[in-house]
């Protein structure tokens, strides 16, 4: 009986121990490619500054002005080329367009009702005339 126990206590060691190698070389391997990770980052940043420095560079104000003397036609803003608040045409007139919406949902009882009006909203009064049309023989 005590050597099955010193048989199974070499056995755990033995198990204890593989165990604690695989999670030190996991641990290397993991940590490797943390290292690896960061070297990438690191150029990655590095490659980020050295565009930002060439956005910069293309962006500066007396080189866009050279390219734009260069390849566009362009002339200065004079009085010519602005407009009058006149010369604007006139706002058409809107009315009250959730009236006329409600009027054409109206059952045919309602139809025979006033149009809603808001504020705002024209009226227009409509008088027609009949005339008494006289049968001549």
């Amino acid at each position: 009986m005590i050597r099955l126990l010193n048989l199974l206590a070499v056995a755990g060691l033995v198990a204890s121990a593989i165990y604690a190698y695989s999670i030190k070389y996991d641990t290397l391997y993991q940590g490797g490619q943390v290292s690896k990770l960061q070297t990438a980052l690191h150029k990655e940043r590095q490659a980020i500054a050295v565009l930002r420095a060439e956005w910069q560079l293309l962006t500066r104000p007396d080189r866009l002005q050279a390219a734009v003397d260069k390849h566009l036609a362009l002339e200065p803003i004079g009085t010519s080329h602005l407009a009058r608040l006149s010369d604007l045409p006139a706002r058409p007139e809107r009315g009250d367009e959730i009236g006329r919406l409600l009027a054409a949902t109206a059952t045919p009882k309602d139809k025979g009702a006033i149009e809603p009006r808001t504020t705002g909203a024209i009226t227009r009064t409509v008088t027609t005339t009949r005339t008494p049309t006289t049968a001549s023989r």
